[in-house]
């Protein structure tokens, strides 16, 4: 019972925060006019997939303690940094810096995450 409360709640958050992205992304920032909107939307999926996979898998798949929550937190300061670029830089960069930044980003992610999460599954 716990179990199914905790899942429903976390799903409710996270559709939650998604509408929220979603709403500021078209009706604030009005990304579909910028030439960064395919760009910006790849990389916000990404992100939103990446936070979804590990917070609703932390239910599903095992994994230690002492990585999972490490590997949370560092994807929601990913998740963070990522909407950071995504609504206040997509107008003022051009295509090319847009996605380096978003590269860069992703990578230094995955440079502190892919670790934890192997350590976590062992």
């Amino acid at each position: 019972m716990k179990k199914g409360l905790s899942l429903f709640l976390t799903s409710f958050m996270l559709v939650f925060y998604f509408g929220v992205v979603v709403f500021i992304l078209f009706s604030v920032v009005h990304i579909d006019t910028l030439a960064n909107f395919v760009y910006g939307m790849i990389f916000e999926s990404l992100g939103f997939l990446l936070l979804v996979y590990f917070i609703l898998g932390g239910f599903i798949r095992h994994i230690k303690t002492g990585f999972f929550v490490p590997l949370i937190l560092v994807t929601i300061a990913y998740v963070i940094i990522l909407n950071v670029i995504n609504i206040t830089l997509i107008a003022l960069l051009n295509d090319v810096l847009f996605v380096l930044l978003n590269i860069v980003l992703l990578f230094i992610y995955c440079l502190i995450s892919i670790p934890m999460f192997i350590m976590g599954k062992k």
